[in-house]
């Protein structure tokens, strides 16, 4: 059973210890988005401000996955603590500044700098694939992970909604800097599962993208732009509702259906195809967000949005799993960026243009970008796939399998499997 197999993970010695500082350490990929989103429109009383204000942070955060992921691989993980100092500092500004209404500019460089937190998907992730050996066993533990990222997100969203309504509007930003201080402090403190540092002399990706990767990143801006729209059409519409507290509960219901679709992705074995999981996911999804847009009231749409996030974690999972067949165990930190920067840049996309046009029409607009930008995917899935299939059929008939082992129990770093904002 599905849970036994989880069980036999945790049950290792030293993986409960990190999987809870990791969980810990991650809080900010489900809340600070949000957390921001609701404290500019708060303070300023403008979607399209806290819309910008987002993007802006978003898009320095794809920007930095490469870098700070290549010096978690070359450095260690004891590279998080400067990492977890800027995070610590830009949200400490980005509160002051909108606690002061401050210029726009200023939030715009607190959100930045809070962006440079590190891969911080990848630590624990990168310590599974260093005490694991099997493919079986690291696609377990990779679907664990992402089943944990979606426990991060149904409480997440909630609990930042909530406090910034109920309590104070930067209450969400603070949970999360402390959360983060305290959980990348007890992973480092377990030392026996931390991976090693990479060679120097290992070479990176350089120019030399295999196309299906290209073509995966490409769908990713489609996904991430309905997160983005997702999000602040989601808040938009309980406060137009008049239940304002009531957006973040229903992101979390969202996110709990993706947990329990991740699950069940993960916990089973696939004989379909990796091109045609990714097609039919793609489809699925677009189908599911399409109609979650039209539900006319809120709480059908709550009912609807638990269904339809059932597609989110695999097709994300289905996406990774392409990048992890076509490059090579010490290349794939380099590769899964590439999917991280065209999530964060369909994100930054997604939330600047609904929070424009709900300021401008009402909910329903950002509802309408959220349901393009799910077409989007099946379109981009559709339009790449030639080269996705080409790509991972030569590379399973080479040997490669969905999940990339670490040679011999050798280190590796997994990415982050990026939230709804």
């Amino acid at each position: 059973m599905p849970s036994t197999t989880y069980r036999a993970l945790l049950d290792r010695p030293g993986t409960r210890q990190f999987a809870l500082a990791g969980l810990l350490a991650r809080l900010p990929m489900s809340t600070v988005g949000i957390a921001t989103t609701l404290m500019v429109q708060i303070q300023y009383g403008k979607w399209e401000i806290a819309g910008r204000v987002a993007a802006v942070g978003v898009a320095v955060w794809a920007l930095q996955t490469l870098p700070t992921a290549r010096l978690i691989d070359r450095k260690g993980q004891r590279a998080m603590i400067p990492l977890s100092v800027l995070f610590v500092a830009g949200i400490a500004l980005l509160v002051t500044t909108a606690m002061m209404h401050g210029p726009e500019w200023l939030l715009w460089i607190g959100a930045g700098v809070s962006s440079i937190s590190g891969p911080l998907g990848s630590l624990t992730r990168a310590r599974w694939a260093h005490i694991l050996d099997s493919d079986d066993q690291i696609h377990t533990a990779f679907s664990l992970e992402g089943a944990f990222d979606e426990v991060l997100f149904v409480a997440g969203p909630t609990v930042a909604t909530v406090m910034a309504y109920a309590v104070h509007p930067a209450s969400g930003l603070i949970i999360a800097a402390v959360a983060n201080v305290v959980g990348i402090t007890l992973l480092l403190r377990e030392r026996t599962t931390e991976p090693p540092v990479r060679e120097v002399g290992g070479k990176g990706l350089g120019r030399h993208v295999p196309a299906g990767v290209i073509a995966a990143a490409v769908i990713a801006l489609g996904v991430g732009s309905m997160f983005g729209a997702l999000d602040i059409s989601t808040v938009a519409f309980a406060k137009e509702e008049g239940m304002g507290g009531a957006g973040g509960l229903v992101l979390g219901i969202i996110s709990a259906g993706s947990f329990l679709g991740g699950l069940l992705y993960g916990a089973r074995k696939w004989r379909t195809p990796l091109w045609k999981r990714l097609l039919i996911s793609s489809l699925l999804f677009a189908v599911g967000f399409s109609i979650l847009a039209q539900m006319p009231t809120f709480w059908t749409f709550a009912a609807a949005g638990f269904v339809v996030g059932m597609t989110i974690a695999p097709s994300i999972t289905v996406q990774d799993s392409v990048t992890q067949r076509l490059v090579r165990q010490d290349q794939l930190i380099e590769g899964m960026s590439w999917l991280r920067i065209g999530l964060g840049a369909g994100v930054a996309f997604g939330g600047w243009m609904s929070g424009r046009l709900i300021d401008a029409e009402g909910y329903r607009a950002g509802l309408h970008v959220m349901a393009y930008s799910s077409i989007a995917v099946a379109v981009l899935a559709l339009a790449g796939i030639w080269w996705i299939r080409r790509d991972t059929l030569a590379a399973a008939a080479a040997g490669r399998p969905d999940v990339t082992p670490p040679p011999g129990g050798a280190h590796g770093e997994q990415p982050p499997m990026i939230p709804v904002v």
